[in-house]
């Protein structure tokens, strides 16, 4: 009887590493949801942040559009939510001037009431991480500025 098993005892195993094998395939699938819902989380908060600057800060200096070369921080507004114009015309001449909002992909748009007055970074085809969308005066109207973040 030496060197036998039983076939109960055979059976109990491979049902054990099915079990197994299902639980650490779940664990698996739920810790990649987890990790992308940070990710999503976390573009979220870097549009936010672009945005809240770009709505409510004047710029380092406050009047950057005379001089965009030497900008450090770019602002549209004149007072929180109320946007300059000559400010939107010059970022929408120099995009570039995002660069340092830590942005990687990036679509920044502002429309008023007669249409889209800025257009900044690519439209990607891809649904986007983070879609950010605020409202602020522009041109004595409401308007509304949308960022979307991949």
């Amino acid at each position: 009887m030496l060197g036998q098993i039983r076939i109960e005892f055979i059976f109990s195993v491979v049902i054990f590493c099915i079990i197994l094998f299902f639980v650490v395939s779940q664990l698996n699938i739920l810790f990649s949801a987890i990790i992308t819902d940070s990710e999503s989380d976390i573009s979220k908060v870097i549009a936010t942040n672009a945005l809240t600057i770009l709505l409510e800060d004047r710029g380092d200096p406050p009047n950057w559009q005379t001089n965009p070369e030497n900008t450090k921080r770019v602002g549209l507004a004149t007072e929180p939510f109320v946007l300059s114009k000559q400010k939107v015309n010059e970022l929408n001449k120099n995009c570039s001037l995002l660069d340092n909002y830590n942005l990687k992909s990036y679509f920044l748009t502002i429309h008023n009431s007669t249409g889209q007055i800025l257009s900044c970074g690519h439209n990607i085809l891809d649904p986007p991480a983070a879609i950010v969308i605020r409202y602020a005066f522009v041109d004595n109207g409401v308007g509304n500025v949308t960022i979307k973040v991949w």
